[in-house]
């Protein structure tokens, strides 16, 4: 594999720096020049070509072109291309006399992980060539900064990537777009390997072909959204098939049942009056009688949706009662944060499953009812499965940003809070294992902080949480005009995220799932 390298006697002097910005499926040519072409790919994927040679580009990738070529880039995959081409000359100091332009005539090239720091260089180097009045010096050692970003990438990343490497960060790829197809062709060149040698090398290390393990994914991806009350031909639109009644027949051959037959066999007469207990059930795709569910998930009609009363007190638990006598389930879910009262209540329905609160986290929680419910098997599959998606996420991020902090603050009418690894913190700092500025273990849930404070919290990207009412609001306009928040490092860079309250303090297997999928989304881009 050719690598990026530039002898420590080196010379680089800036041209020009041009972003890249290619919509969907377009193309862009450019003229040769007597300069070298520093391609730098930050999103979406697409192919370089030069006379008869091409060299497929993902994000992260950087390519050097020398003088003389024209260069041709199309953007793939139904998504734009873009990043930066930068324009230089390059000269070689002899051991006598003035520096010279070396004679290279082939390409080199590299991939770099951390995506976002490298993004942050290009800004800044962007920045500074656009100034009005420039100074040639700070342009010349923004451009050197980059550089040297660039060659300790290529120094920290010698080591070839093995085989069982590469069919990983395949089937990862695969994995997060399960609506798009591929040829066995396409999924090699992004392996670097022949055709026959990647299919066969995909079932070694996977024990399945490429093509089963598409269709595996788009069926359990289908399973879930059936559950959540889309139609089948929506579902079948959203894993990457057109046409419904071909995706019946898929559905079937894996499933061994149909869409709608699939649908009634997950239906138990069985209750949850405990929205994290409903959040399990959904998770172990189990349609329960009657339930009640936090805001955010979503309803279904042929459900009797029950009141949020985690007390078991009040008109709303009455009508939680009556409910469940006209609904006789068989067997009725709660937590034992519940009132022995309302407990009792319950036992004059159906027998009563407890499960503990305080003494177990969500994933306890999903086994206990996964116990209860003979899923136990299922159960633990799910969880398999989710701490693959969490590693995988959290390869994505930490790919894309480094090292970077991440801090959650929430804004209350009354203060400021900075999260800890438990509750709102929990899927970003354990599952995810992404850094904050402070120690997170010394954190019981969170810290209350004022606004002088916020300094010492000075992350590289902040998520904001600001509470629904009219004093919140203005206490979030009143900290985005002071002095300290002008200052902070990820009000500079502009990565502040800011999100409803409701994303991060839901707690139950289905939602940390969600919160997985929300992180992907809201980091795992740029």
């Amino acid at each position: 594999m050719n690598k990026l390298h530039h002898p420590c006697r080196e010379i680089l002097y800036i041209n020009d720096i041009q972003s890249i910005d290619i919509t969907a499926n377009g193309e862009r040519s450019y003229a040769s020049s007597d300069a070298y072409t520093l391609i730098i790919c930050l999103h979406g994927q697409g192919v370089l070509e030069w006379g008869q040679e091409t060299l497929s580009l993902a994000e992260g990738d950087i390519c050097i072109q020398p003088p003389g070529r024209e260069l041709k880039l199309h953007a793939r995959d139904g998504a734009p291309l873009k990043g930066w081409r930068i324009a230089y000359d390059s000269y070689v100091r002899q051991d006598q006399g003035m520096p010279v332009k070396p004679a290279i005539t082939r390409h080199e090239w590299l991939t770099v992980q951390a995506i976002k720091p490298l993004t942050d260089l290009c800004d800044s180097l962007h920045h500074t060539f656009s100034m009005e009045q420039p100074n040639g010096y700070s342009i010349q050692s923004e451009f050197y900064r980059l550089m040297a970003y660039i060659e300790d990438s290529r120094l920290s990343g010698d080591i070839e990537e093995t085989t069982a490497e590469a069919i990983v960060r395949v089937s990862n790829f695969m994995q997060e777009r399960i609506d798009q197809d591929f040829t066995r062709a396409e999924l090699a060149r992004m392996a670097g390997l022949s055709q026959g040698y990647f299919s066969r090398a995909f079932q070694e290390q996977l024990g399945i072909t490429p093509t089963k393990f598409m269709m595996d994914l788009r069926i359990a991806k289908a399973k879930q959204m059936l559950l959540y009350g889309n139609s089948v031909k929506d579902t079948a639109a959203q894993v990457g098939i057109e046409d419904e009644f071909y995706f019946s027949r898929k559905f079937k051959q894996h499933a061994g049942l149909s869409p709608v037959s699939y649908l009634k066999s997950r239906r138990r007469n069985i209750a949850s009056v405990s929205e994290p207990i409903s959040g399990s059930l959904l998770a172990l795709q189990l349609l329960p009688k009657a339930a009640a569910f936090y805001p955010t998930h979503t309803k279904y009609a042929q459900m009797l949706h029950l009141h949020a009363n985690e007390a078991g007190i009040g008109q709303s638990w009455h009508k939680n009662v009556e409910m469940l006598q006209n609904a006789a389930p068989e067997l009725i879910f709660c937590t034992d944060f519940l009132s022995y009262e309302a407990q009792n209540d319950l036992e004059q329905v159906a027998p009563v499953i407890r499960v503990p609160w305080l003494e177990t986290d969500w994933r306890e929680q999903l086994l206990l009812v996964a116990e209860a419910t003979d899923y136990r098997k299922e159960g633990e599959q799910w969880l398999d499965e989710y701490e693959r998606k969490a590693d995988r996420i959290s390869r994505k991020i930490r790919q894309i940003w480094g090292s970077a902090t991440i801090n959650i603050c929430r804004i209350t009418e009354q203060e400021y809070r900075i999260y800890g690894d438990r509750n709102a913190g929990a899927v970003l700092y354990q599952d995810l294992r992404i850094s904050a500025t402070h120690e997170l273990k010394q954190v019981d849930v969170y810290t209350t902080v004022n606004e002088q404070d916020l300094s010492a919290y000075d992350a590289d990207a902040l998520i904001i949480m600001v509470d629904p009412s009219p004093k919140a609001a203005m206490a979030w306009r009143s900290l985005q005009s002071s002095k300290v928040w002008q200052t902070m490092n990820a009000v500079k860079k502009r990565n502040i995220y800011e999100i409803g309250t409701e994303k991060l303090f839901e707690y139950s297997a289905w939602s940390h799932d969600r919160s997985l999928s929300f992180f992907a989304e809201l980091f795992g881009k740029r």
